[in-house]
């Protein structure tokens, strides 16, 4: 038996239905061992497998989330070829890794138009591909967010450093944002069109699902230590 880890998983009001039942399942006892060696299917093949997201004071379990293969599939088509996203990336190329960050934030929400997928795909939630989105012009959070992932792999930062994560914000609700490792440090890329700012700067956010080039992880917190801690603590208090 590997190593048991008691989870609570971070589940909200964050759109997520449709996948709270593989959330609980996991976090009722999940063992981390059996998790890690699960097989990965074909939609994640062919990616080395990235660094676990365990941001926001979470523990991130690779999970299988079936439900979103196709959403995914999507999201991760390269759309560095297409003349519309040579033209969005051109004034970034000469920057720094973290500079390219910050043009890409403020370029994408200036030139995509936030508009719902009920409007723009007559669905309530759809991962547009970049190049669908760029076609349009428009785009929600998640799309938005997918393309300043493909604008980035287009820059050259390697996909393993980026993840898109479905979350709830305590203060804003349900929110998609875009992650990017750089160096030691993860900076998120929310909708608000503000400068990316470094995960430790936003406790406010509780990260649920989290997508990756070669995994997917859903986002628990441990708490076997502190229910040990706080055994431990009453025990002395008694004596």
């Amino acid at each position: 038996m590997g190593h048991p880890l008691l989870l609570r998983a971070a589940v909200g009001a964050a759109g997520l239905a449709g996948c709270v039942g593989l959330l609980s399942s996991a976090a009722r006892g999940a063992d981390l061992g059996l998790l890690a060696k699960s097989p990965v299917t074909a939609s994640l093949r062919g990616f080395a497998t990235p660094v676990a997201p365990n941001l926001f004071g979470t523990v991130a379990l690779p999970v299988h989330a079936e439900r979103y293969y196709a959403d995914w599939e999507r999201a991760r088509r390269d759309a560095s070829a297409l003349p519309q996203m040579q033209r969005l990336i051109a004034p970034a190329r000469a920057l720094t890794p973290d500079r390219q960050v910050a043009f890409i934030q403020a370029a994408v929400t200036r030139q995509i138009h936030w508009m719902s997928s009920a409007t723009l795909w007559g669905k309530h939630s759809y991962w547009a591909s970049a190049a669908e989105t760029l076609d349009k012009g428009a785009g929600d959070m998640a799309n938005r967010a997918i393309v300043k992932m493909q604008a980035l792999h287009a820059l050259g930062i390697p996909t393993r450093d980026l993840y898109m994560t479905m979350g709830r914000d305590k203060v804003g609700g349900p929110i998609t944002v875009l992650l990017v490792r750089l160096g030691s440090r993860v900076y998120v890329l929310d909708d608000t069109g503000g400068a990316p700012y470094a995960t430790e700067h936003r406790p406010e956010f509780e990260p649920m699902l989290t997508f990756g080039y070669g995994a997917f992880w859903i986002h628990g917190h441990a708490v076997a230590q502190k229910i040990a801690a706080a055994s431990m603590t009453s025990a002395a208090a008694r004596k």
